[in-house]
């Protein structure tokens, strides 16, 4: 199942690329303009807001109810498929135009939103089986990672397929599809969410049950912080570089390395320093604030933005495996509720960071850099408040012999 979880994660991130490249040719297919386009992709990131919290509750419901996660993933990948094949039946028609092809992808994105919500939840829920340090989950991160990497190549690919793009990361659901549907009928029987019962049942205090909620809501405070910067730092690189002594051509293409440049500064670090730097917590912390903290000074004083984009998106990538698996491992039955709601997190920062990027760099381009230096510090408060409710956690262990939850 890891490799169809891990292809499920690609295509997620494959089609967040691909669409946001594809939106010009959209707009001039359709006769559309910018906020009329945005209609549709923010209704679908809505919606994945929404649907996040739904599939985190019933996920949680199915485990208990002892029913295959292979199966509820074949479910879900259905249902994501499906609109990836309307969003492209319309855009391959070209009938619809205007208000008339906004109304179909409106329903399209709609569909995409409902099932796609609940692929990191349960490729979370799967991979935390005796997973105490994330070391597994951050392939969920790594997956999604290779997704938005490979999006600009394919669309740079030498064909005359306008959206081959799209055609490409829709085989690739249909095949992830195929894949579960053949896991679930070789496998059709409750092992999988039976291991994810068989917990550590560990007594504990009524103090220890509210860190555990603190721990849960200081998590989600922080993905969304993190996000909210990310998001907003993206967004804000192209209107800074247009400002200076760059052409609009050359301020694209220099986002464009810029971004390129993070991806694979993500990708590095989630492959070879995650692993290395968590056996030490306390060390993991320490490298990711220095990283973060260097990054956003360079980025603030406007030197060195390649290496300054590169230690910010090295940080953030590498964090949220860690306080997912930590979040995930605080709770015996509410696991896929809490990958759920981080889930959330960080779709409401994505939502509002380009809104409010936009917003300072329309009233004062000079409000934008003490923003980010404000973000920089609540984020780095968030992981180390939630580093210490962590290690008041485990120190309030009841000392009992562990008990299988499904005893």
């Amino acid at each position: 199942m890891k490799a169809i979880v891990g292809l499920s994660c690609w295509v997620l991130g494959a089609l967040q690329g691909v669409i946001l490249i594809l939106v010009p040719v959209m707009m001039a297919q359709g006769q559309l303009t910018a906020w009329m386009i945005a209609i549709p992709l923010s209704l679908g990131t809505f919606i994945f807001f929404v649907g996040s919290g739904y599939w985190g509750k019933w996920l949680d419901r199915s485990v208990a109810n002892k029913r295959p996660l292979a199966g509820i993933l074949t479910l879900i990948l259905f249902g994501f498929t499906l609109s990836q094949l309307s969003f492209l039946a319309l855009l391959e028609s070209r009938q619809l135009t205007g208000i008339s092809l906004i109304i179909g992808l409106c329903f399209s994105r709609v569909l995409h939103g409902m099932f796609c919500s609940g692929v990191i939840p349960t490729a979370q829920l799967w991979l935390s089986q005796e997973d105490q340090r994330g070391e597994k989950l951050v392939w969920v991160t790594i997956s999604t990672n290779i997704g938005r990497l490979t999006a600009p190549l394919l669309t740079f690919l030498p064909l005359d397929i306008e959206y081959f793009s799209l055609w490409f990361v829709a085989a690739m659901t249909v095949l992830a599809f195929v894949l579960s549907c053949l896991m679930l009928v070789k496998s059709p029987t409750t092992k999988d969410a039976e291991s994810l019962l068989v917990t550590n049942h560990i007594p504990l205090d009524a103090s220890a049950h509210q860190n555990m909620k603190l721990i849960g809501s200081t998590v989600i405070v922080t993905a969304f912080l993190i996000t909210l910067f990310s998001s907003q730092l993206q967004f804000s690189l192209g209107p800074l570089l247009s400002n200076g002594l760059m052409t609009a051509a050359q301020a694209s293409a220099m986002v464009a390395e810029l971004l390129l440049s993070a991806s694979v500064s993500a990708l590095v670090s989630l492959f070879f320093l995650y692993k290395l730097l968590i056996r030490s917590t306390p060390l993991f912390l320490v490298f990711i604030t220095v990283s973060f903290f260097i990054g956003t000074i360079l980025f603030v004083l406007q030197i060195q933005l390649m290496l300054s984009v590169m230690l910010i998106s090295s940080a953030l990538a590498m964090a949220p495996a860690w306080y997912t698996a930590v979040a995930m491992r605080s709770t015996d039955n509410q696991k896929a509720q809490a990958s759920a709601s981080i889930s959330q997190g960080h779709t409401l920062g994505n939502a509002f960071g380009a809104l409010l990027a936009g917003l300072l760099l329309a009233w004062d381009s000079n409000y934008l850099f003490p923003g980010f230096v404000i973000l920089m510090l609540l984020i780095v408060l968030g992981w180390s408040r939630l580093y210490q409710q962590s290690i008041r956690l485990n120190n309030a262990v009841v000392n009992l012999p562990r008990q299988s939850v499904i005893e």
